[in-house]
């Protein structure tokens, strides 16, 4: 596995990539916005490690190109200790992980872990699931990861499509916020519901006009039914 480190902190850099090294990953670099989509085009890398102060752009600048290059590259944000609404805006712009400064490199290698086998896991053809499911006005075949709205293709990340999947698979079950964390990201994400919440909000936004088959159930969690 691949996996770009981009930090304008040059000890930073040279940190991870010596740990993740250790744990056999091939590491790429950038110290800034720049080259860190000249590395995601040229190297390709499978995961994004993404600092959010950098001088010529800001991660969440770096993270709306990546998507718009490729929309499944996984980013995982490095944000400054104790600053929430960092984590929010990085969630909300669809990150799909982030860890805070000063780093706990055994904190980050599980992440880059969990995240890499939740990805591989999602493309892996199981038997007993369904592959194929169609309501009225959308499609999503997990054969090919892609959901149609109105015949239209949507653009959703991994975790985007995964919740999409999972909540229209076990159609008008009501699943809690916990649950949600558990089956999506692959394990408890500290009691960040926040994230569950962030996540629906902007996969409502993408699936629209059929947002509305994501119903909340207030106090509990969510539901997939159409009305």
């Amino acid at each position: 596995m691949k996996v770009l480190v981009v930090d304008d902190e040059k000890n930073i850099v040279e940190l991870i990539r010596r740990n993740l090294k250790m744990e056999g990953y091939e590491v790429v670099s950038a110290y800034c916005g720049k080259e860190a989509m000249q590395r995601v085009i040229y190297d390709k890398p499978d995961i994004v490690l993404l600092d959010v102060m950098m001088p010529d752009m800001d991660g969440y600048e770096v993270l709306q190109k990546i998507q718009e290059y490729d929309v499944t590259i996984p980013v995982i944000f490095i944000t400054a200790q104790g600053k929430n609404y960092k984590k929010v805006a990085a969630l909300e712009l669809g990150a799909d992980d982030f860890i805070t400064k000063p780093l706990n490199m055994k904190e980050l290698a599980l992440k880059i872990k969990v995240l890499w086998r939740r990805i591989n896991y999602s493309k892996m053809p199981a038997e007993n699931k369904i592959q194929y499911l169609e309501y009225d006005k959308i499609i999503i075949d997990a054969r090919i990861r892609k959901v149609f709205v109105e015949g239209e293709s949507r653009e959703l990340t991994y975790k985007e499509f995964d919740t999409l999947y999972y909540l229209a698979s076990h159609y008008a079950y009501v699943l809690t916020r916990e649950k949600l964390l558990n089956e999506i990201w692959g394990f408890d994400y500290a009691g960040n519901t926040r994230a569950v919440d962030i996540l629906i909000q902007r996969l409502r936004a993408k699936i629209a006009p059929c947002d509305n088959y994501i119903q909340t159930v207030y106090g509990i969690g969510y539901k997939f039914e159409q009305e």
